[in-house]
């Protein structure tokens, strides 16, 4: 968890480049999307409150396909 609040540092930094702040995006993104098994429910539903649309999305998703599992 300490690791994803790292990163939602970076992704809230307004003084991080946006191209760091993108490549954080895109990397959780791809993450929740191919490998969900590195998650703990609990990450995924931190992951779903980001103010970031794009994870949200993502980790939203992949509640909703553990919650049918």
């Amino acid at each position: 968890m300490s690791t994803l609040e790292a990163l939602h540092a970076i992704v809230n930094d307004e003084a991080a480049p946006q191209i760091i702040r993108d490549h954080v995006v895109d990397s959780l993104q791809f993450a929740l999307r191919n490998y969900p098994g590195y998650f703990t429910t609990k990450e995924v539903q931190w992951l779903a409150e980001w103010n970031d649309t794009r994870i949200p999305i993502a980790a939203t998703k992949l509640l909703a396909e553990l919650k049918t599992a």
